[in-house]
């Protein structure tokens, strides 16, 4: 299987949490079904305003064109030089009301866990096919921010601190399950093995100054105002929570 042996995933792995299944994209990409819905949010007026600001046009790509932004602006810029990066993001149980997200079934083992060998082959089943069959519903994603999203440095500018204290939480959810906690839980889950595994030692991240929404998720995840201005964008509002200290 080609998609278990990418050099940008060494260790394929996937993470359960109570409600959602969350996959590298090193193996996501390889799924069509969450390739539709990636290019369905881009394509949502209302999502690029809410995640990404007014500025941001929506676009309109088909599955190939998906499928090279997920393999350049993610797997080769964050997964192949750091070792993480984004992650689709699942529903591990279906809505009790069709596709609305409003009631989850039960989920008979609520905690979060990480299938890796034959467990995950298990669990994927064979050529993908069982990850066909998942309602995806968003991504979420850790990157080192100095790498992908921050401006270069200008003279004068201080030194930015060492990478495992800039690594940038990211996420968007489908506008039908907002409200339902999903980026939180699968940003945790994320966050936590980023810790765990990689040795993170700070997050960072930055809203729309309006984005009240994204600020209140922030909080949640342990998030406060760190005062930065990394971005230099005098519209947003930076944040940062630190996961552990020299």
């Amino acid at each position: 299987m080609a998609y278990l042996s990418s050099t940008a995933l060494p260790e394929p792995f996937v993470i359960l949490t109570p409600r959602l299944v969350v996959i590298p994209t090193p193996i996501a990409v390889h799924i069509t079904s969450y390739r539709a819905l990636y290019a369905e949010l881009h394509a949502d007026a209302g999502f690029c305003r809410m995640g990404f600001g007014e500025r941001f046009a929506v676009r309109n790509w088909n599955d190939d064109e998906t499928r090279d932004m997920i393999e350049t602006r993610d797997i080769q810029r964050s997964w192949e030089k750091r070792g993480l990066g984004d992650f689709a993001v699942g529903l591990r149980l279906q809505p009790k009301s069709g596709g609305s997200g409003a009631d989850f079934q039960q989920d008979p083992f609520p905690s979060v866990s990480m299938l890796r060998a034959d467990e995950l082959k298990q669990f994927m089943g064979p050529d993908l096919t069982r990850l066909e069959e998942i309602q995806w519903v968003g991504y979420s994603g850790i990157r080192d921010a100095t790498i992908t999203s921050l401006p270069p440095r200008e003279e004068g500018d201080a030194p930015y601190p060492d990478w495992l204290e800039m690594v940038e939480i990211r996420y968007g959810v489908s506008p039908a399950f907002w409200g339902k906690g999903i980026a939180q839980e699968a940003s945790d889950a994320i966050m936590q093995w980023a810790i765990r595994e990689k040795g993170v030692k700070r997050f960072i991240a930055e809203t729309e100054r309006d984005n009240q929404r994204s600020g209140r998720l922030l909080q949640k995840l342990g998030f406060v105002h760190s005062g930065t201005n990394y971005w230099k964008e005098p519209l947003e509002l930076e944040w940062e929570m630190i996961a552990a200290k020299e």
